[in-house]
């Protein structure tokens, strides 16, 4: 079970990506497809639901066409 601390990074994570994905003008669909992966998995790691592997995080910036760095870029 995850702690409050880590729901709260995972809270911002999703918000970051979210962010970033609608910038870039993207649906969760278009990145899900980019990434092989489903849009349901990308709403749930928007939301939070889900910790995600480091690997996943590097194709969610590849597929945005931005670094790790920028993509980890928010309050921690």
């Amino acid at each position: 079970m995850q702690n409050v601390k880590d729901h709260e990074f995972l809270k911002a994570l999703g918000q970051r990506l979210r962010t970033l994905r609608k910038e870039k003008g993207l649906s969760q669909v278009d990145v899900g497809v980019a990434m092989d992966n489903y849009a349901e998995q990308v709403g749930r790691i928007e939301r939070g639901e889900l910790n995600v592997t480091i690997c996943t995080l590097k194709k969610l910036a590849e597929t945005l066409h931005i670094s790790l760095s920028d993509l980890m870029d928010f309050p921690h």
